[in-house]
């Protein structure tokens, strides 16, 4: 089931039409499934691979390839050195495998790489699946020679360890990652269960479809949606451990799906191993492949159960999309010019463009460039495109490879091209104007700005390499910037855009700066790319602020103050002055027996006995006995003080009558300020007042 797991993604890459060759090496060494002693120490080795896992992935693998256009073959070790190694093609072959007297890699190695390189499929995958270190070389660069394995060499890899120790790991590793084109194609494990997650997870690195695996136990079922665009549906299971067959049965929309290949991992009758008596014995593991078509037009729902009375199996789900990359790449660069990367997914040969596609299921698109990702942007129309510019050229000759991978939960698709990378192109700047001048002018309380254009038109291949223009010298209140003006971008041809032909570069006074005249001012275009650092050219800038001016400057604020003082001076003058007391009164008559029948008239409602704009309230009363709100008409006035208070303001010859001795005395003038005595009688001339 291993193999099985890290293999099955490339079998869903292919597009209708083309398929793929996967050229397994498999190490059928005796240290595989037959136990060994320690020269040294004497001591029982145990074999790596007892229950035959690694034949269980192959079987697998086998038998989803089994009838497709997909090209499945196994290499296995020779008896000797110069052996030429065993190859098997059918089931029947990859059971019978005899276990090898040694580790030899090179034969076989040699082998896989002529057959992957003279492969006309599309894809092409090259897996190794070992638990030893050659006996037939000591440097471990001869792996990668003897595969044909290089920077310009046309297919992947995927290279499997499985060690029982780990100092004999770390021995192996030495051999093995020479082997891995990637670093991530290189995977150990420790055990045969281990195998389902971790290897699937890492051949989806590689090629293909990104399965989703799990296990089932009896009575189990696992239901799950197939989204549009998928055109096979395959899922491989295998018994946990040895025990009897199982059916387990798979269901879609068109009702059940007959398994497409079945078995066990035992040994052909008769084969029987004296290291290993058990090893060709029952019980074994068993597989069952399922690989059906899916309508690309509209979803669907699929189910895997496994009945009653089973042992628990490990499943491995793939969904094939009819989907395929693309990529569009000129042949040729020169260092330090950008080059467009043009890359699309293709749907039944067409430009694929479907918006939710590309915002569902962690969709990404990367292209691989020079060692480094770099993310795709969606161009529109289903492009997605990227900037490349070359920073080395293509070493001894080989040409560079360039990579583009669409992925999602389900899928991952990818395409490669080579770009030859050649040397320099001519480069020269030549800047109009030469110089700038921003003038002079008064600054201001708030920034101020001078902006010109500089025309980089006139020179040599601008356009084509990446400029920088970084402002030089510098002034405390000013900063002078510099950016490309939107739709300056030279035309390369054929709808392509250069770089930008044309920058602003402006200087900029801070809000109420003092003098500036800043000397050595100045903007620098360069190419980003080291190469053509002789090439910079500078642009001398000169400007003049004068100081913005104390009262320029600080004017608003200055008038803000005013402002608020004078609104606190009109509030002032409504809320400061008194008021009366809601509740004083007062009696006016001709005589004093008639102030018994006068009417008590409150203060407040007189004229003028409310208070006013920076104005007590005041009662004023004319010799005529009315009530007026001019003082300058009235005999008395009594004007209300704080806290219900109150003084007479106007008040000549006002008396007021001593009840102990019924006498009439004048109110002295220190009293005037201390107003009104209640129910006292008062008396101004003719007219008799009491205030209570």
């Amino acid at each position: 089931m291993m193999l099985a797991q890290l293999v099955l993604p490339l079998l869903l890459t292919s597009a209708a039409g083309s398929g793929n060759e996967i050229v397994l090496i498999l190490d059928n060494s005796c240290s595989m499934g037959v136990e060994a002693r320690d020269q040294a120490t004497g001591r029982r080795v145990p074999p790596n691979d007892p229950e035959r896992a690694a034949v269980l992935g192959t079987l697998v693998v086998e038998g989803l390839a089994r009838g497709s256009a997909d090209r499945f073959s196994v290499l296995a070790f020779g008896d000797g050195k110069e052996a030429p190694p065993r190859e098997a093609r059918s089931a029947d072959d990859i059971r019978a495998l005899p276990y090898s007297n040694g580790t030899y890699f090179r034969r076989p190695l040699e082998e896989a790489g002529n057959r992957l390189r003279g492969s006309a499929l599309q894809n092409r995958l090259f897996l190794f699946f070992t638990d030893g270190i050659p006996e037939d070389f000591r440097d471990p660069a001869e792996g990668p020679r003897a595969l044909g394995l290089s920077e310009s060499a046309d297919f992947e890899t995927l290279v499997i360890g499985l060690f029982g120790s780990e100092e004999v790991r770390q021995t192996g590793e030495q051999f093995l990652r020479p082997l891995a084109r990637n670093p991530q194609d290189l995977v150990f494990v420790q055990t045969p269960r281990e195998v389902i997650g971790a290897f699937t997870r890492g051949y989806a690195r590689v090629l293909g479809s990104r399965p989703e695996t799990g296990s089932l136990s009896p009575g189990q079922s696992k239901t799950f949606e197939v989204g549009k665009y998928v055109v096979e549906v395959l899922v491989a299971t295998a018994s946990a451990s040895p025990g009897p067959a199982y059916t387990a049965k798979l269901e879609g929309p068109q009702g059940d799906v007959p398994a497409q290949a079945s078995g066990d991992n035992g040994c052909p009758p008769g084969i029987r191993y004296s290291g290993a008596p058990r090893l060709c014995q029952p019980p074994h593991r068993h597989y069952q492949v399922f690989r059906s078509p899916n309508s690309p037009d509209q979803r669907s729902q699929w189910t895997l159960s496994l009945p009653r009375g089973s042992g628990p199996i490990d499943y491995g789900l793939i969904l094939r999309y009819d989907l395929a990359a693309s990529l569009a790449v000129p042949s040729t660069a020169r260092v330090g010019e950008p080059v467009q990367l043009d890359a699309r997914l293709l749907f039944r040969g067409k430009t694929f463009d479907d918006e939710s596609f590309f915002q569902a299921d962690g969709f990404t698109a990367v292209a691989t460039l020079e060692g480094q990702e770099v993310p795709l942007r969606h161009a529109g129309g289903g492009r997605f495109v990227a900037d490349w510019t070359p920073s080395q050229l293509s070493m001894d000759g080989a040409a560079t490879p360039v990579q583009v991978t669409f992925r999602n939960a389900w899928m991952e698709q990818s395409a490669r091209r080579s770009v030859q990378v050649e040397g320099f192109i001519d480069f020269a700047l030549v800047p109009e104007p030469a110089s700038l001048d921003f003038g002079e002018w008064r600054g201001e309380r708030h920034e101020t700005r001078r902006c010109s254009t500089v025309d980089l038109s006139r020179s040599t291949n601008a356009g084509r390499i990446p400029i920088t223009c970084s402002s030089e010298g510098s002034v405390e209140g000013g900063v002078l910037s510099c950016s490309p003006v939107a739709g300056s971008e030279a035309d390369l041809g054929n709808g392509r855009k250069g770089q930008p032909l044309k920058y602003e570069v402006c200087f900029a006074a801070e809000g109420c700066c003092g003098q500036l005249a800043p000397p050595g001012l100045g903007v620098r275009f360069a190419a980003t790319h080291p190469h053509y650092s002789a090439a910079a050219v500078l642009v001398p800038a000169r400007a003049k602020v004068d100081e913005t001016g104390w009262l320029r400057c600080w004017w608003p604020w200055l008038a803000l103050a005013g402002g608020m003082l004078f609104f606190g001076w009109v509030v002032m003058g409504f809320v400061r002055p008194n008021n009366f007391d809601p509740a004083a009164s007062v009696y006016v008559a001709g005589s004093e027996m008639g102030l018994k029948r006068a009417s008590a008239l409150v203060l407040n409602e007189t004229p003028g006995g409310r208070r006013g704009f920076y104005r007590n309230a005041r009662m004023c009363l004319n010799a005529g006995g009315d009530f007026v709100r001019a003082p300058r008409a009235a005999v008395l006035v009594l004007e209300a003080g704080p806290g219900g208070s109150t003084r007479f303001v106007t008040a000549a010859g006002l008396e007021r009558k001593v009840q102990r001795t019924g006498k009439w005395e004048p109110v002295p003038a220190e009293e005037l300020a201390l107003g009104y005595t209640p129910n006292v009688v008062y008396r101004v001339g003719s007219l008799y007042l009491k205030w209570s």
